[in-house]
């Protein structure tokens, strides 16, 4: 169990969401699912789930919002997120983000941009961005904790990022602050380039060796 409950909206109940949201909701934190359909494929499959059962709620966006989370984690396809952002600013404003949507094809995949126009208040971070969702429901490799990279402001909400890292059981790696979100995508390119284009599979995630 973790150290500190958080309450947390996961927007997003896809792969990514779903997977992140069932390991927190198992580490003991409080987590309410936001979906465009409460009662879609995806929501009706976390209700299913042994380990989630009634232990998360499930609800719309709003409905996850209104709770005033400690943490919103965005696992949306990066398309959508500029509207959210815009449609939940005052919501979102003051919140702990977590960005892990990618704007596939486009100049910049992270959406830093648009949190900062509408919620200028927000503790914005980028992680689970650079890993596919496999690595996060099996996060060991043969006995090596994966490593996740991550970007954010330096201040009292890092502690929480790192926290829910952990409980998902990969080791936070700190890259510095927003201003290495592209450094994050370069690494997500690559995630892709040897899981994908090189075939070696989607359970495929990096690991820091130095001497210190």
């Amino acid at each position: 169990m973790s150290e500190k409950q958080l309450t947390i909206a996961v927007l997003g109940a896809g792969n990514i969401g779903g997977t992140l949201g069932k390991k927190w909701v198992v580490a003991g934190h409080k987590v309410h699912f936001g979906v465009n359909d409460p009662n879609g494929k995806n929501a009706q499959t976390l209700r299913a789930d042994a380990e989630i059962g009634g232990r998360a709620a499930i609800g719309t966006t709003e409905e996850a919002l209104e709770g005033e989370p400690d943490v919103v984690l965005i696992a949306l396809p990066g398309s959508v997120v500029e509207s959210v952002a815009r449609d939940y600013a005052t919501r979102l404003d003051g919140r702990i983000i977590i960005d892990a949507a990618n704007r596939m094809g486009e100049d910049s995949m992270h959406n830093l941009e648009h949190f900062q126009r509408h919620a200028p208040k927000a503790h914005v971070y980028r992680a689970f961005n650079s890993l596919g969702w496999e690595n996060f429901a099996a996060p060991n490799f043969a006995g090596i904790q994966a490593d996740l990279f991550y970007c954010g402001p330096q201040d009292a909400a890092q502690a929480s990022v790192e926290q829910l890292i952990a409980d998902v059981g990969l080791n936070p790696v700190y890259l510095g602050g927003n201003e290495q979100m592209g450094l994050l995508d370069s690494i997500a390119s690559l995630w892709f380039t040897l899981a994908l284009a090189q075939k070696k599979g989607r359970h495929l995630a990096f690991k820091v060796l130095t001497d210190k």
